[in-house]
């Protein structure tokens, strides 16, 4: 008889344990019985079993909750040494159901990852190993190798480095670094899918690429996974999920456009990939590379301190650029989206054969709905926010939210005024009618397509927009940020951004970086001109991101930050609750408030973690649910989150309570 320790795969709430403990007679393994019960055991990643028990990765069923779970072995003891240890118990330790796998299924390395994420995030341990083992985990057709490499767990030689590029060139900058690093692998993780073309097209004719994203049939992603096991292949190219993959010599990662948002998982363990790409490099002692347009201010600060090396790998392309006031333009009598300067670029430009790119912050037809008499917006019943004005066969509301549509209503709810009227910027169809309109009374006959997810709604149709436009030598794309997904693949000679002010104009910390990133991933399209229009030409902001100025403003906002108690000073953490009930909601977050306060004077950590007060989220009501934020700050000097002096984060985190969403790094403070 053993006494075997498991790792359900399944979300069990993080303030309780997360191993639980249960008998395994070998002899009788497969008869079904009773339920387990937790035990307070530390994992120790380099223990394994003993005797004739179960092997560490072992898989076997459990009953949690009258439920079947699979479960992971990481501990395996004769029950004669456990004897003392059983005596304190004060529960019924009950039986495992059956073993599935008796072999190993899971290794060190997956063990270690998992347990790193699950902490770092505070994160389920047990739903987190599930989320980064792949989709054909546990499938007899998909059988799967354990042999452990070593694992360094930190090493001196990991030094990031982050290389800064302008063009769609940076593919000639990072086959030296991989022919340098072979014959070890390499993994360069991508944002999302559509990127991953350009990498393998340009790679494979030299190396043996594997591709790797969501989605993926399992017969060829098990393929994947065990040539790069093997070593078999020496390049991989992926998605986050990459990450997970197990290597039999990783020497290089290299991660693309590490501000991208994609790389911030919205579920269920809350992780960012591009801080588990650091982990990752550790754990294989290899070197990380960061690709990107700029640095971003938290890079830029690390490069300064010596965390980083930085290298500008080619230089700011030379454009022309010119700055519009749209508040003069109403004044002379302008109401279009479409300043006069633009519309008369985009003509000459269109003359002569070559392609523009309007930027649209804003999908849909215009602004949003308000009632003339009033002056209120018309609100989505499920979320409360303004509803945005779309046109399909008519005009419709469309909540960016839930995605709720409904036709324009006959009376306001407040006054019963039948009267409305759109305000706000332009979206894509507006601009797209405009500019169609403008090109006909011109009598220009050039394909003029639009690209927003209204638009397109699976990737055959996204790829026929792009393959036309990519062949049109004439032609006009009015895109959102949907066309930062192709910046490898295009060139336009002409972009127009509409109403830059509404990539500033969000009420978080990080917005106005935003500005910078996302006009450098213009220039990525290599313009010859760019036209920014806005209403606030004052705005010396708008300036230095047209210069492409942007160590001036980190510098800035270094100080504002360091002021503010924000990254890359202070890690944030945030909370969220959410119910029906407006109430119980406000009232629940209040509570917590209080708890956490009691708990960080207590622990003397008033210098340490600072905490903002639970408030209604920026969207107080989304999807009938009420949103409730609490913000912890934890000062960044502390080299681990969860090792503060008289209490752990993770202790702390406990007061939350069941119910609480946890985000560690949240993207922004919405």
């Amino acid at each position: 008889m053993f006494i075997v320790e498991i790792i359900p795969l399944t979300l069990l709430p993080p303030n309780v344990s997360q191993i639980l403990s249960y008998f395994f007679d070998p002899v009788r393994s497969k008869i079904p019985l009773g339920e387990g019960t937790s035990a307070d055991h530390a994992f120790q990643a380099g223990r394994t079993s003993n005797g004739t028990g179960l092997p560490k990765g072992a898989i076997v069923e459990v009953a949690i909750n009258k439920r079947k779970v699979k479960a992971v072995v990481i501990l395996s003891s004769p029950i004669e040494k456990q004897k003392l240890t059983l005596k304190k118990v004060d529960f019924q330790i009950k039986k495992i159901n059956k073993v599935l796998f008796e072999d190993p299924q899971v290794s060190d390395y997956q063990l270690k990852l998992a347990v790193w994420i699950a902490k770092y995030y505070y994160a389920p341990l047990g739903y987190t190993l599930k989320t980064i083992l792949p989709p054909f985990a546990f499938k007899k057709k998909y059988p799967i190798m354990t042999e452990n490499h070593p694992l360094y767990g930190s090493s001196t030689s990991i030094y990031p480095q982050m290389l800064i590029y302008k063009t769609h060139r940076l593919i000639a900058y990072l086959k030296p670094l991989i022919k340098k690093t072979a014959p070890r692998q390499v993994l360069i993780m991508v944002s999302e899918k559509s990127s991953i073309k350009y990498f393998y097209d340009a790679l494979s004719k030299e190396f043996d690429v594997s591709v790797v994203f969501s989605g993926m049939p399992n017969e060829k992603l098990h393929d994947a996974w065990q040539k790069a096991q093997s070593g078999e292949t020496s390049v991989v190219v992926g998605t986050r999920q990459s990450l997970n993959m197990h290597f039999k010599d990783l020497g290089l990662i290299v991660v693309d456009d590490p501000l991208h948002e994609f790389y911030k998982s919205d579920m269920m363990p809350r992780y960012n990939a591009v801080t588990l790409a650091h982990k990752v490099a550790e754990l294989n002692n290899s070197q990380l590379v960061l690709a990107s347009v700029v640095p971003g201010v938290e890079n830029h600060y690390k490069a300064t301190k010596g965390e980083y090396g930085l290298k500008n790998v080619e230089s700011r392309p030379k454009f022309e650029t010119e700055i519009i006031d749209m508040a003069q333009e109403v004044k002379n009598g302008n109401w279009s989206p479409v300043s006069k300067k633009l519309n008369e670029d985009l003509l000459a430009t269109l003359k002569n054969n070559k392609k523009a790119l309007i930027f649209s912050p804003r999908r849909g037809y215009a602004g949003i709905l308000v009632c003339s008499n009033c002056g209120s917006a018309v609100k989505c019943p499920q979320c409360e926010v303004a509803m945005r004005t779309h046109r399909s066969v008519e005009i419709i509301l469309t909540c960016h939210h839930c995605e709720t549509s409904k036709p324009i209503p006959k009376s306001c709810l407040v006054c019963g005024s039948s009267n409305f009227k759109s305000v706000g910027p332009a979206g894509t169809q507006k601009i797209y009618d405009a500019i169609k309109s403008r090109l006909a009374a011109s009598d220009i006959k050039s394909t003029v397509l639009a690209l927003d997810t209204d638009i397109v709604k699976n990737e055959t149709e996204e790829e026929e927009i792009i393959s036309e436009i990519s062949k049109s030598n004439s032609s006009v794309l009015i895109a959102t940020q949907m066309v930062f997904s192709h910046r490898f693949y295009l060139n336009f000679d002409l972009i127009g951004i509409i109403n830059a002010d509404a990539l500033t104009n969000m009420p978080d910390f990080r917005s106005e970086e935003n500005l910078f990133y996302q006009i450098e991933k213009l220039v990525n399209f290599s313009p010859e001109k760019m036209i920014i229009q806005t209403y606030s030409p004052e705005n010396k902001l708008i300036e230095k991101a047209a210069r492409g100025d942007y160590i001036d403003f980190y510098d800035n906002e270094l100080k504002l930050r360091q002021a503010l108690n924000y990254p890359p000073f202070f890690k944030l953490v945030k909370l969220t609750f959410r119910h029906t009930n407006k109430d119980k909601a406000s009232y629940t977050a209040r509570i917590t408030t209080e708890k956490l306060k009691i708990a960080i004077a207590r622990g003397r950590l008033e210098e340490i973690i600072k905490i903002i007060e639970a408030t209604p989220a920026y969207i107080e009501k989304e999807r009938g649910l009420y949103f409730y934020n609490i913000f912890l700050k934890v000062q960044e000097d502390y080299q681990n989150i969860n090792e503060l002096p008289a209490v752990s984060l993770s202790n702390l985190l406990k007061y939350a309570g069941p119910g609480w969403l946890i985000d560690v790094e949240p993207r922004s403070l919405l």
